[in-house]
């Protein structure tokens, strides 16, 4: 299932402030997402999945990538730097040490940077439960690590104001129980400010704002 087809296609996106409005749901019903970050992860060994869809931002692609696939790779590796830079009490397994492990293990047919996403984007916060295939490549992955849960920035898309004014980007973004398939939180981070959406800075701010919101 290829993701990278035209301008139109989502793939990833960034943020382009560390200011947030969350919106939450996760469990029984809409419910605030703890500031900062899930207690639940502490002392845990967590999956960081890798961003799946991106979308052309004004002015380009995020973090002035020639192009989709460039621009969701370069926002994991911007997540990675700023999860490890917040600190936190979780253990991250980042999409590159999945990688490096898989490598090791040719038999493993599961591709992080190309998971069986679609159900959870179109569902989004009514989604509680992930199901195969997705299901079984995230407790592969989570096995491998020995996590029991999962982050993911999914989504990274531009939202326009309802006024007309200049708009913000935007994370989905799901916590996942790894190992049984639930659905511990599901949200969305909008960011505040104006730097320019596709610019490296607003790369930069976005996974910072991603990190302060999941680190326990």
């Amino acid at each position: 299932m290829k993701r990278v087809e035209s301008s139109n296609r989502w793939f990833a996106l960034g943020s382009s402030a560390a200011l947030a409005v969350v919106v939450a749901c996760g469990g029984s019903g809409a419910e605030p997402m703890p500031t900062p970050g899930f207690g639940v992860l502490s002392g845990q060994t967590v999956l960081v999945l890798p961003v799946q869809y991106v979308q052309r931002v004004p002015g380009g692609w995020v973090g002035g990538a020639p192009n989709a696939q460039d621009a969701a790779r370069s926002a994991d590796t911007e997540i990675t730097f700023a999860l490890h830079e917040v600190g936190g009490r979780a253990n991250w397994v980042t999409p590159e040490q999945q990688m490096e492990e898989l490598s090791r293990r040719p038999s493993i047919e599961v591709f992080p940077y190309l998971l069986s996403a679609d159900e959870a984007r179109q569902q989004g916060g009514s989604l509680r439960h992930v199901r195969d295939p997705l299901y079984g490549e995230i407790r592969m992955l989570a096995a491998l690590f020995d996590a029991r849960y999962a982050v993911w920035p999914l989504e990274f898309f531009y939202e326009q104001d309802e006024e007309g004014a200049a708009g913000h980007l935007a994370i989905r973004t799901f916590v996942l129980d790894a190992r049984g398939g639930s659905v511990v939180w599901y949200g969305i981070v909008r960011g505040e400010g104006d730097l320019p959406p596709a610019s490296p800075g607003a790369l930069a701010a976005a996974a910072q704002t991603f990190a302060v919101q999941v680190s326990p």
